[in-house]
């Protein structure tokens, strides 16, 4: 799983937000790297097959890409067109129709700036000391669960909340960052490339009513068939962890008929996951993480990370 493909990873970030991207060379590498130690790399459909015509002892792995981000287009796709690996790239449709507010990439951008961040959140005052790159992470992640993680006001008000003692444009961000409708139509005449849903607005789906959870899947679904003339057949729940999605939600989604749906629980693929098409696990591909080192990425993938974390249970 990646969020986006960026030709310098040199600059600082934090490792909340920024831990999925790869540089353009690290991707190829994991590439190289799969088929070295003789993983098949299928799209999405394909490993939907897989797993329902009977599991197959060859490895195989999935390029999967979230959000829907421009250097998708620019770096990661000429380099998977290259190599012939199909891939996936989910769509918050509100990124191309240039609606979506990235908070994520904004308040890292803030904390990245500031050494105090000061707000009011629904009736209470907060305040995070930003010093140093350590404070900062800290602070990212703490002010990120705050964000996600109320239930008295919506979303957006959160957000503009947390953001109203700064002056920042809130939709720069998303023209800087997002795929156009006519990038994703073109990539999507492309064989190797499967174009899936990923809500309209991206919000914790955990923290919406049963009808609002449909509205964004289907709604997103719709929206982007009318874009590419194509069915979407996946579908990736956005703040895909059990801290926001859970069996109501997979209930929902498997409802949607999507062959596949995925979360960002980290875990790999097991046959039992033929029954549970509509929450498949992912492997996140960290280079910062892993230290840029490529075969790092054994550990993960030949389970022995995983099994760690999720304490000897195949499945979750």
């Amino acid at each position: 799983m990646f969020h986006r493909v960026c030709p310098d990873s040199s600059k600082q970030r934090i490792r909340g937000n920024a831990g999925l991207e790869v540089t353009p060379e690290y991707l190829e590498n994991t590439i190289k790297f799969l088929r070295q130690n003789n993983y098949e790399i299928v799209s999405l459909s394909q490993a939907a097959k897989i797993l329902n015509e009977g599991y197959k002892k060859k490895k195989f792995a999935v390029f999967t890409f979230d959000d829907g981000y421009i250097d998708n287009y620019i770096h990661a796709y000429p380099i998977l067109k290259k190599h012939r690996v199909p891939f996936t790239i989910y769509v918050t449709t509100n990124f191309p129709d240039g609606q979506a507010v990235l908070w994520w990439y904004l308040l890292e951008d803030l904390i990245l700036k500031e050494t105090i961040i000061e707000f009011q959140l629904n009736g209470r005052g907060y305040k995070f000391i930003c010093s140093d790159l350590r404070q900062k992470e800290w602070a990212y992640q703490e002010i990120h669960r705050l964000i996600l993680d109320s239930s008295t006001s919506d979303l957006n008000d959160r957000v503009r909340q947390v953001f109203e003692n700064y002056e920042i444009d809130f939709l720069k961000k998303t023209s800087d960052l997002a795929l156009t409708w006519e990038q994703i139509r073109k990539m999507s005449e492309d064989p190797l490339v499967e174009i899936g849903a990923h809500t309209i607005s991206h919000p914790a789906l955990n923290k919406l009513t049963d009808s609002d959870v449909l509205k964004e899947i289907e709604g997103s679904r719709d929206k982007i068939e009318s874009e590419i003339n194509k069915k979407v057949e996946h579908f990736s729940y956005p703040f895909g962890t059990r801290n926001e999605i859970g069996h109501r939600e997979f209930r929902i989604a498997k409802k949607c008929g999507f062959k596949t749906s995925t979360t960002t629980s980290i875990a790999n693929i097991f046959e039992e996951h033929k029954d549970l098409l509509e929450q498949l696990p992912r492997i996140p591909i960290n280079q910062k993480r892993d230290n840029g080192k490529i075969n790092y990425l054994n550990l993960w993938l030949n389970g022995t990370i995983p099994c760690i974390i999720n304490k000897f249970k195949r499945v979750l």
